[in-house]
């Protein structure tokens, strides 16, 4: 028998640096109009997570099976299921009985109770045969459809569609295995939920009207962070998950191995009244989303003056994938560990959620050599302490904030980054640490923000690759930190803010305002050789450029084109040049804007 993933010291493993195998490089001749990226190659660790899982062995076909009557099995043994069972299956066997159900077009219903499950604790293996179809389900008050207190192995060739019309749909008490078959379930409640859920090669489709899609609970009784259950770990997995809470939720950490994932949640808004508080146990911060038209808009805390009834929240969390807390303690303190998650070897994610897409509390997020496209209200990816992205194409199409953690790093050649927000593009921010940073290191980066481009609160390391920021004014400004570094890579950002910042270069950088250069204009940097080091088509106006790279010279003249037209020359007079109305100083007018 298979003997239970173990998955001690993530956080180790992710910290680790992985190194970039791919073959794409940037240069100076390249359009950044277009995309300079043609595929993803894995660079994690091939020695790493996968060799931790070992899957489920196959299981021999009997020749001849044990027998049962009724609709009641009373001992371990391997059984037979092909027909209809309108009464549901109950096993009575003893506790850590092992018993094996082999399914070929079992139609396995119940009016009165759950349709298949155990009055005790004991291991389970269904076989889903021959690319058979089997049924569970159920319309029950209060009951789930399929409930096995133990631990439940599902494998073999077929499919299991499971319908629980008042409850949830696959409930295990300990551990969930599953391998090869394809899994339907359609429940008013919870999809699939367990203690922990380890899925390789599987299809799992899910579609639920009151909760999470899949979720992995650690026992009500662990007091403290453990790395051996509340975790969902799938390795090639295919899923489709349509949801009206969370898509998935775990406990201590979610890991993703290749496969396709689509993630669809549904959320509830509420306008806020005591009433309302009360009846969702709402607290006045979750009312942060104005209506707009038929939709709704996220709006920052400190544009909120006064509640009424004009902001809404969200009546249940219906976040993409979320890694939450253990508060089984006393006075349900959040107990530490390394909650994670970690989304590697060329998964392929899409995420359209009214919540966060991908959301850590009290931990880290990794992103490595994967394709992940994002929509929502709120973030894009948020962790409350890091979130490391290594050569991964992420499209994040509508967010309030793109990108979001207490420490952004952005590595990996083959990383290529679009993110559209209505606030921050990347927000280095936590209410857990004093000091947020933001690390560019190698990639290719395009920003597009309402609110600041890239916000950090202490400093904006730009090390590596190429980052394009456009967009924010009124406040705002495309980079903001106490503090930016240029050290490397070519640096683009526009804006039509007045805001410069406390700016240290030790590769050359210029910073220019002045007159404004109108959206969809071809703006070069020209050397005096009459080169075009750097061209972009803007997308939005500007009257403000910062531009650093490795191909400005020291004394040498630069002339910013705006189409066929001169807009300014600019001569590169120390490593930081600032040249126009620059604003008022570190900080610019009124300071960093936070």
């Amino acid at each position: 028998m298979k003997k239970k993933l173990l998955f001690p010291l993530i956080a180790s493993l992710l910290i680790s640096a992985c190194s970039s195998t791919g073959t794409i490089s940037f240069n100076s001749e390249v359009n950044y109009d277009s995309d300079p990226n043609s595929s993803i190659t894995d660079s994690g660790d091939p020695n790493s997570h996968d060799d931790d899982y070992e899957e489920e062995p196959p299981i021999d076909i009997p020749s001849d099976y044990d027998e049962f009557t009724g609709n009641t099995i009373e001992a371990a043994g391997k059984y037979y299921l092909d027909g209809t069972y309108d009464s549901g299956i109950s096993i009575t066997a003893a506790k850590n009985s092992v018993v094996y159900l082999f399914l070929k077009n079992a139609d396995i219903s119940s009016t009165t109770g759950i349709a298949l499950g155990s009055t005790n604790a004991i291991t389970l293996y269904v076989v889903l045969l021959d690319g058979s179809v089997n049924k569970v389900s159920n319309d029950v008050l209060d009951t789930n459809a399929f409930h096995v207190k133990g631990e439940v192995h599902i494998s073999g060739e077929g499919t299991l569609k499971v319908t629980s019309g008042q409850k949830s749909g696959i409930k295990v008490s300990k551990d969930l295995f599953i391998s090869n078959v394809t899994i339907d379930v359609n429940a008013a409640n919870h999809g699939v939920t367990a203690r922990s859920i380890i899925s390789n090669g599987a299809t799992i489709n899910v579609v639920t009207t009151g909760k999470d899609g899949i979720q992995a609970e650690v026992d009500s009784d662990v007091t403290a962070y453990t790395s051996e259950q509340g975790f969902v770990y799938l390795v090639d997995t295919n899923l489709s998950l349509d949801t009206k809470g969370d898509g998935i939720q775990a406990d201590t950490y979610v890991y993703l191995s290749g496969g396709t994932q689509n993630i669809v949640t549904h959320g509830e808004f509420v306008s806020y009244s005591t009433n309302n508080m009360t009846t969702y146990d709402l607290t006045t911060d979750d009312f942060k989303f104005i209506k707009s038209g038929d939709s709704y808009k996220r709006v920052a805390k400190d544009e909120i003056r006064s509640l009424s009834s004009k902001y809404y929240a969200l009546t249940q969390s219906c976040k993409g994938i979320k890694v939450g807390t253990i508060e089984y303690g006393s006075n349900d303190e959040v107990t530490t560990g390394d909650y994670e998650i970690y989304i590697a070897h060329l998964a392929n994610l899409t995420i359209d959620s009214t919540d966060d897409c991908i959301h850590t509390n009290y931990g880290n997020t990794t992103l490595d050599s994967s394709n992940i496209v994002l929509d929502t209200f709120d973030d894009g990816a948020h962790a409350d302490y890091n979130l490391k992205i290594n050569n991964s194409f992420i499209t994040i199409n509508s967010s309030y904030e793109g990108l979001e953690a207490a420490v952004v790093t952005i590595d990996g050649e083959n990383t290529n980054i679009v993110s559209n927000s209505q606030d921050d593009g990347i927000n280095a921010a936590s209410d857990l640490v004093s000091e947020t940073y933001i690390y560019i290191k190698n990639g290719y980066l395009r920003v597009f923000a309402s609110g600041d481009g890239l916000d950090a609160n202490t400093a904006l390391y730009l090390q590596g690759g190429t980052v394009i920021v456009e967009g924010p004014g009124s406040g705002n400004g495309s980079l903001d930190a106490d503090q930016i570094y240029f050290e490397g890579g070519i640096v683009f950002a526009c804006s039509t803010s007045g805001m410069t910042e406390r700016m240290t270069a030790t590769q050359n950088t210029f910073l220019w305002q002045g007159t404004t250069i109108s959206s969809g204009s071809k703006v070069s940097i020209v050397d005096s050789s009459n080169n075009a080091i750097f061209t972009y088509t803007l997308k939005m106006s500007c009257n403000q450029i910062i531009f650093s790279s490795a191909d400005l010279v020291l004394n040498s003249k630069y002339t910013i084109m705006s189409g066929s037209t001169t807009v300014t020359t600019i001569t590169q007079s120390s490593a930081l040049t600032k040249v126009g109305n620059s604003g008022g100083g570190p900080g610019g007018p009124g300071g960093p804007g936070h």
